[in-house]
C-alpha cells in the first residue's frame, strides 16, 4: 500500500495510467501484428497502420506531457511512500512514482530517508548473508561485508528497498517434495537524477548499486 506525499498526485497518476492503457492498446493486437509479420497486408495498408500507430504514440506522449506540465506548474510532489515489511519489522520509505515527474524538494525527501533505511538493513544484516551485484563479472553476484555496503551507502544519495518472502517446492531424489523458503531483502544505493536511475544510458551520472541480504545463493 502506498500513499502520496501530496494527495493531489493520486488523480494525476491515475490519469497517466489511463492514458498509457488507451494509447498502447492497439500495440497489443496480436492478430494484426501477425498479419503484418506474415506480409498479409498490402504495402499501403502496412504504411497506414504504421502511421496510425505513430500518431497514437505521439498523442499519448502529448497527453502525458500536458499532465506533467500541470503537475510541475502546481508544485505537486511526485513522491509516493511505500512500506517494506519483513519478519514483523516494517519501514516506510519514499520513492518517485513511475507515472509522475520530480519537482523541487522531492529529491531532498529521498535523501532524508537514508538513516531510516539503514536501520532496517542493519537489523537484518545479523541474520542473512550479504551479496553485491556486479553486471561486469561473469558470476554477477559476490559475497561482501557490511563495511563494503556502508562505504557505498555513505557515497550515494538515497536507498530503494524491497523484500521477497516466498516458499518454493523442490523435488528430492526419493521423488518427494520439500518446501524451500527463499527470503531476501534488496537495497539499491541510488544517485543522480531519480527519473533516470533505471536507465543504463544515464550511467554514470545517475544509477544504482544493488545489494541483497538472503538465505541462498542468488541467481547467476
Amino acid at each position: 500500500m502506498t500513499r502520496f506525499q501530496d494527495p493531489r498526485a493520486a488523480a494525476l497518476a491515475q490519469q497517466i495510467d489511463q492514458i498509457n492503457v488507451i494509447g498502447w492498446e492497439g500495440a497489443c493486437d496480436m492478430a494484426l501484428q501477425q498479419r503484418v509479420a506474415k506480409s498479409e497486408l498490402s504495402p499501403v495498408e502496412t504504411v497506414l497502420r504504421f502511421d496510425m500507430f505513430r500518431k497514437r504514440a505521439q498523442d499519448t506522449a502529448d497527453k502525458r506531457q500536458a499532465i506533467w506540465a500541470e503537475q510541475v506548474s502546481q508544485g505537486i510532489s511526485g513522491i509516493e511512500w511505500y512500506t517494506v515489511e519483513y519478519g514483523g519489522v516494517n519501514v516506510e520509505l519514499p520513492r518517485l512514482c513511475e507515472e509522475l515527474m520530480l519537482v523541487p524538494g522531492d529529491k531532498e525527501i529521498l535523501m532524508q530517508s537514508k538513516p531510516v533505511a539503514l536501520d532496517f538493513l542493519a537489523h537484518w544484516n545479523m541474520v542473512f548473508k550479504l551479496w553485491r551485484y556486479n553486471r561486469e563479472t561473469e558470476s554477477r553476484w559476490f559475497l561482501c561485508r557490511w563495511s563494503q555496503f556502508y562505504t557505498e551507502y555513505i557515497s550515494r544519495e538515497w536507498l530503494e528497498l524491497w523484500a521477497e518472502d516466498e516458499v518454493y517446492q523442490i523435488l528430492l531424489p526419493d521423488g518427494t517434495f520439500q518446501d524451500k523458503p527463499m527470503f531476501a531483502i534488496n537495497a539499491c544505493c541510488c544517485w543522480g537524477n531519480p527519473e533516470a536511475i533505471h536507465r543504463t544510458t544515464a550511467y554514470s551520472d545517475s544509477g544504482s548499486s544493488w545489494f541483497q541480504w538472503n538465505n541462498f545463493t542468488p541467481w547467476r
